[in-house]
């Protein structure tokens, strides 16, 4: 028996249908966000990955893992209860949804401690809270086990005990709201009530990270350093954005008083709007602890804060002599070299340094 890092990467990828909707597609992404927040909440050693074998996986412990948990998300903008049959049909002939996701025992994974659950916003038509399909009533229980023992050979009713059902109660329009609810819990816990923090600059940062490492092809990840560099979030890396962002915002930038102030220095209308567009972007880069080429431009940026006696240089003043000095920098990547991002990330930069 290899090791379940090992293993994972060994086992060739299913083909998968993709999303039919961004909507579906973005609840995904963000019910396995709230989740991370959950665990983070209760001091979980949590590393998870996206699209790889499956929607989400959760593995524990973080660093050499012995059990998986692969999730697939299902949601539907209607109210109806999610059906069995809708679980264990064969369109085609082809795999149910069940069917695939028991194919996470076969092959080098079958001798780990793994179990796979299905998250549905609706209710299920056989259970109203979570529970695992070897508690389900016995005309349930009886009907899953006969549909699976016919599309997979030697399936037996222990393997019950392994799958579990969640019911999110989120719809697809609340979903958002509920992330944010979910972020604010884990902001006041750690630094209280009381503390200013632009949760949503957060959010957007850890979203980004987690649509980077699902977007990342599956088939081209063949170590298990490759699947946690690539396809993987952890508590380390998610304290640490937390950590960054908390020492980073001693002052919140008031971006109506810097637009007061380029306009009342002259700047044009079109510059100002540039330049407030540009200010999100740069947040996210600006808080994201693993970026370092923007970790660098920040670097170079803080040095041009105050002038040779120690006080601070004008605000637009130094965002025009930083967006010059890093222009003529041939050590920074061309894909920051924008004169509006620029502007934004001094923006941020000096009233964090001031």
């Amino acid at each position: 028996m290899g090791d379940l890092f090992t293993d994972l990467t060994k086992k060739p990828q299913r083909e998968t249908a993709g999303s039919d909707a961004s909507s579906r597609f973005d609840y995904q992404k963000d019910w396995a966000f709230c989740e991370m927040m959950l665990r983070h909440r209760a001091q979980e050693d949590y590393l998870v990955a996206f699209e790889f074998h499956d929607d989400v996986l959760f593995l524990s412990p973080a660093d050499q893992p012995t059990s998986a948990e692969f999730y697939q998300v299902k949601t539907s903008s209607g109210a109806s209860p999610r059906t069995l049959s809708s679980l264990t049909s064969q369109p085609k002939g082809k795999a149910s949804i069940l069917g695939k996701m028991f194919s996470n025992f076969d092959g080098v994974c079958a001798s780990h401690d793994i179990r796979v659950v299905i998250v549905s916003n609706n209710a299920f038509e056989f259970a109203g809270t979570a529970i695992s399909a070897d508690a389900l009533d016995q005309k349930f229980r009886d009907r899953l086990l006969e549909k699976m023992q016919s599309e997979i050979p030697g399936f037996d009713a222990s393997r019950l005990a392994k799958l579990h059902f969640r019911i999110t109660g989120v719809s697809l329009d609340a979903m958002q709201s509920f992330l944010e609810g979910e972020a604010m819990e884990l902001f006041c816990q750690k630094y209280g009530d009381d503390h200013g923090l632009n949760i949503r600059t957060w959010i957007r940062l850890i979203k980004g990270e987690i649509a980077r490492r699902n977007n990342y092809p599956s088939d081209k990840i063949s170590t298990p350093a490759d699947l946690v560099d690539k396809k993987c979030i952890d508590f380390p890396f998610v304290e640490k954005t937390l950590d960054v962002m908390h020492a980073r915002t001693k002052r919140p930038i008031d971006v109506t008083a810097v637009i007061s102030e380029m306009s009342s220095k002259g700047w044009s209308s079109i510059d100002v709007m540039r330049f407030q567009k540009r200010i999100p972007e740069a947040s996210i880069d600006f808080y994201n602890p693993v970026n370092q080429e923007v970790v660098s431009i920040v670097s170079l940026m803080r040095c041009e804060v105050n002038d040779l006696t120690g006080s601070p240089v004008e605000l637009t003043d130094f965002m025009t002599d930083v967006v010059e000095k890093i222009m003529k920098d041939g050590s920074v990547g061309s894909i920051y070299k924008q004169t509006d991002y620029l502007r934004a990330l001094g923006a941020l930069v000096y009233y964090d340094e001031v």
